[in-house]
């Protein structure tokens, strides 16, 4: 079987349908109804999400037909690789993926969650919830183990092409980067959101409370 690992926000959902060639709708909390997408989702978290039970996850995904590509929130360095035949892992090693996968976080959930919150009380809430997004999800080096950062995906880098070579990949990321328009906003970087993701970063690196101005 082939399994796709993905930390949430981090375009899951396209990816199973260009590799499984569906196309699926997209939902409310901007992403997409992939069946695939869910087979292996076991569990989440806004950290890389690592504990969790591998025979579980085994069994959810035995069933899936030995082409097909099943996704999962599970980081894949827990997993025997000899139940698989090939698996992508996706990270966020670099800050530009970590920003990335926040803003997208914030902008189709939290914001919505968060909808009655302002002044100084949601600008904290952003701050301490940007915390998660600045842990890793780190590469796994093993020869069945494609690592490919975020943000080569966001960017429809060269790197990304050399794995997603199917094609229906430029139909389907063009459709992606409209429903995420707002990380390809040349102000990106000025957004409040990553004002906060600074902010959060300054208090974990420094040991110390950040100073609103």
């Amino acid at each position: 079987m082939n399994l796709i690992c993905f930390p949430h926000y981090t375009c899951g959902g396209v990816l199973c349908d260009i590799l499984n060639q569906t196309f699926s709708p997209v939902l409310s909390h901007g992403g997409l109804g992939s069946i695939h997408h869910a087979i292996g989702k076991i569990g989440d978290a806004a950290t890389p999400y690592t504990t969790y039970d591998p025979e579980e996850l085994l069994t959810k995904i035995l069933l899936t037909p030995s082409d097909a590509w099943a996704g999962t929130h599970c980081w894949p360095g827990n997993l025997s690789f000899d139940n698989f035949n090939q698996i992508i892992n996706i990270t966020t090693v670099t800050e530009r993926s970590k920003i990335y996968r926040w803003v997208r976080a914030y902008r189709h959930y939290y914001s919505k969650e968060w909808s009655g919150i302002t002044g100084i009380e949601l600008l904290d809430k952003m701050r301490e919830t940007a915390k998660n997004y600045l842990i890793s999800t780190e590469p796994v080096f093993n020869s069945s183990v494609y690592n490919l950062e975020f943000s080569e995906v966001v960017d429809s880098s060269t790197e990304f092409y050399k794995f997603f070579t199917q094609a229906n990949t430029n139909m389907h990321m063009e459709r992606w980067s409209k429903i995420n328009d707002f990380l390809y906003d040349t102000n990106l970087w000025n957004f409040p959101e990553v004002k906060a993701y600074y902010q959060a970063e300054y208090e974990t690196k420094l040991k110390k409370y950040y100073i609103y101005e």
